[in-house]
């Protein structure tokens, strides 16, 4: 089942009843898709690099936070550790999704 809603806010926005197999995404006027499944609350981030299979992202910065592609230069972030950053606790990953990381 699919549903679709539109926020045009700077709120923080708060999703209740997600069933464990859901995926979220959040399209940006620019066209940017942020993908959050299942759990709402992961702070990583993409750089949306260009990509055509999953094993052109990798997983950079000091607590593994930032999905980009091989491809480009990594970035480097400041070593902190915050579990928002773990991916495995909230069953996401960086993968190739409409031909970005």
């Amino acid at each position: 089942m699919e549903i679709f809603c539109r926020c045009i806010c700077n709120q923080k926005i708060i999703i209740f009843n997600v069933e464990n197999d859901a995926k979220v995404v959040f399209v940006s006027y620019d066209n940017k898709k942020t993908i959050l499944s299942p759990n709402l609350e992961f702070c990583g981030i993409s750089t949306y690099s260009e990509c055509q299979a999953d094993e052109d992202c990798i997983t950079t910065g000091c607590s593994n936070q930032i999905c980009q592609s091989k491809n480009e230069d990594q970035l480097m972030t400041t070593c902190e550790f915050k579990e928002c950053f773990d991916a495995r606790k909230f069953k996401v990953s960086c993968k190739c999704i409409d031909n970005k990381c």
